[in-house]
């Protein structure tokens, strides 16, 4: 995990700095990055991504034409566009060393966003900035093949959980750099992980819809999935979701930077911080990676909530999470045989994971804390004013209006 957060480090300070020089998009700050990590991980992830974020961006160019939808309905679009090629796909890849929720984020998620950048890239500048990416990407390949090498395996690969250096890993197996770990069982099976994406986005849209807050289109899917396998990485998100938002916070207020330097800023303060958590905490899988992007991102989207709704910003996330990690918890057993109550063989598998066992009551507490969350919110949101309460009352309403042209004519 070490060097997977070097690469996305540098990929990510590179992106910041590309965006502030040369104001290119370069996909978003965190595509690049994650790519470059993932590709090396596994060498089939490179041509998924290609192809999901090219039918991404025909399917939305096209749905664009046709519909009249802009802003972050078209970046939903292009998700669920280009997650046509992952879901495909999973019923063909039977085994590729990566877990399927990452090839859903990497194959859906990361493609969606290229696409509906580039969809907002004056025609003039996409190549150019297109160019740049891949020179970038190419140049994070060639210092993660520099890292990844029998001699850094000896030093660093057994510090921290490992990506690059683990057995699944193709550059580590190409080059000899292979730690001597046995992989982590798989958390859920592939179907299971679409069915939980997909009721996280629905849950995150409706809060959007409702609210006008975002907390993470798949974010709380991602946790809620971790968090089966490790009760740890809920802790790590809370932690760094924090204390990236507290990082992007005063450096806005000092220098007055704004949008993707912001967004990179808390996913490098969150990253940075899952190094020393990995190594105080007890955990051994990689999936700490994917707990530090989310955090980082969803720091960002607490900075831009209106101050008078942060307050609520946590219980919206959590309202999603829990539902979201019950429902995860009932639909995954049929990879590891656990009925919807009992479920001893999966709490066996991931003793540590929240609701390692599932009863009556477990369901009960996560219905009260639930309905605890969504009292606090309808208590503490202030809602926004429908147009005709605020034209009412406002002092240039036509009534108004004809009533003071009346007195002037007198």
């Amino acid at each position: 995990m070490l060097v997977a957060i070097i690469l996305a480090v540098i990929g990510i300070l590179s992106v910041i700095t590309i965006t502030q020089v040369l104001g290119y998009r370069l996909g978003g700050v965190i595509v690049v990055p994650i790519m470059a990590v993932y590709a090396l991980k596994n060498f089939v992830m490179l041509p998924v991504f290609v192809i999901s974020a090219l039918t991404a961006y025909v399917g939305l160019n096209y749905v664009k034409r046709k519909t009249m939808i802009y802003g972050r309905t078209e970046l939903v679009a292009s998700i669920l566009i280009g997650s046509v090629l992952p879901v495909i796909g999973l019923f063909f890849i039977r085994s590729s060393g990566v877990e399927f929720q990452n090839i859903f984020f990497i194959g859906s998620v990361l493609p969606g966003l290229a696409a509906y950048n580039y969809q907002h890239i004056k025609p003039q500048y996409r190549l150019k900035d297109l160019l740049t990416a891949v020179g970038l990407f190419l140049a994070l390949l060639g210092i993660g093949w520099a890292l990844i090498s029998p001699e850094m395996s000896r030093s660093i690969g057994y510090l921290t959980p490992p990506i690059l250096f683990s057995r699944t890993s193709d550059i580590a197996i190409l080059k000899g750099a292979a730690v001597d770990v046995l992989p982590v069982p798989t958390i859920m099976d592939r179907m299971s992980t679409i069915a939980v994406f997909t009721v996280s986005l629905v849950l995150s849209e409706i809060v959007r819809a409702k609210y006008g807050i975002r907390t993470g289109i798949v974010s709380m899917g991602m946790l809620a999935i971790f968090a089966l396998a490790n009760k740890w990485f809920v802790l790590i998100y809370l932690v760094n979701l924090l204390l990236a938002y507290f990082a992007i916070d005063r450096v806005q207020k000092a220098t007055l930077l704004y949008g993707r330097n912001l967004i990179g800023l808390g996913v490098l303060t969150s990253l940075l911080l899952t190094v020393p958590e990995v190594l105080m905490l007890p955990i051994v899988r990689g999936s700490a990676f994917f707990i530090g992007i989310i955090a980082g991102l969803n720091g960002y989207n607490l900075h831009v909530t209106p101050p008078a709704e942060r307050k609520v910003f946590l219980p919206l996330q959590l309202s999603i999470f829990v539902p979201t990690l019950v429902f995860a918890r009932i639909i995954g057993g049929s990879l590891h045989g656990w009925g919807l109550f009992g479920g001893s063989h999966f709490g066996g598998n991931f003793p540590s994971g929240l609701l390692h066992e599932l009863g009556a009551v477990e369901v009960l507490l996560a219905a009260l804390l639930t309905l605890a969350a969504m009292a606090f919110i309808k208590r503490n949101w202030i809602p926004v004013p429908e147009e005709k309460t605020v034209l009412d009352a406002s002092l240039f309403r036509r009534d108004t209006v004809e009533e003071s042209s009346l007195r002037d004519l007198q």
